[in-house]
């Protein structure tokens, strides 16, 4: 066994409910519910003042029914946290690194090649979108939530992005703003929708796998129905 097969191996722990995840200095990865074929990677950029291991576990039942969840650790030190920094050159590596991880801990199965979504909470969000720009025909769908943006449906488009999920609670300041980016970006040619995360505020709900399945489904133009109501239960 490579040393790069052994290291992968040991970096693997358990997670709740008997499935199995990848952790490391690099993040957090969860595996797609069905490994028997390469899938696509699923990746969520967390918020400021977080880390992998505090939300990654919240979007399983949004991501693992349609790729590999891969987490990466912010760049950046903020308090007891991480948070994101700079510019997609500066975030790219740990993005790619986390990658690598999930490639070397199910070897064959994470689809690199294919159309993988970007998914992003708060100061996350922003990157997840720089991400996708700077790497044409990578990233299929975006899953946008809490952060004020402003994207344009022309380069999103020219980047290979198909549809845009941009979601906030009903007391998050940024709500009206994404409401409204999702109608420019829809009226521009991009289908994209809005989604409510809830009658909270800026955080994120316990429930936000569940709120967001059937999103994560459309922005990939899947089926809805691997959104299954046991799903993790």
């Amino acid at each position: 066994m490579s040393p790069s097969r052994r290291l992968a191996l040991a970096l693997l722990v358990a997670a709740p409910l008997g499935a199995l995840r990848g952790h490391g200095a690099w993040g957090v990865a969860l595996p797609a519910t069905d490994t028997a074929a390469p899938r696509p990677a699923m990746v969520y950029l967390h918020g400021m003042w977080a880390s992998p291991e505090d939300s990654c576990g919240l979007f399983e039942r949004a991501a693992t029914p349609f790729g590999f969840l891969v987490c990466p650790r912010g760049n950046a030190p903020l308090g007891d946290g991480k948070m994101w920094s700079g510019t997609y050159a500066s975030v790219a590596p740990s993005v790619h690194a986390a990658l690598d991880a999930a490639g070397a801990l199910w070897p064959g199965r994470v689809d690199r090649a294919g159309a993988g979504t970007m998914m992003g909470y708060s100061n996350g969000a922003y990157f997840a979108a720089e991400v996708a720009l700077a790497e044409p025909g990578r990233w299929s769908g975006l899953v946008l939530l809490s952060m004020k943006l402003e994207l344009d449906a022309a380069r999103l488009r020219a980047a290979g992005v198909k549809r845009v999920v941009l979601g906030a609670a009903e007391k998050d300041g940024a709500r009206a703003s994404l409401q409204a980016l999702a109608s420019r970006i829809d009226a521009g040619g991009l289908p994209a929708r809005f989604v409510s995360l809830g009658p909270g505020g800026h955080e994120l709900p316990a429930d936000v796998g569940a709120l967001l399945c059937e999103p994560v489904a459309w922005a990939r133009q899947a089926d809805a129905s691997a959104c299954r109501p046991d799903l993790n239960e």
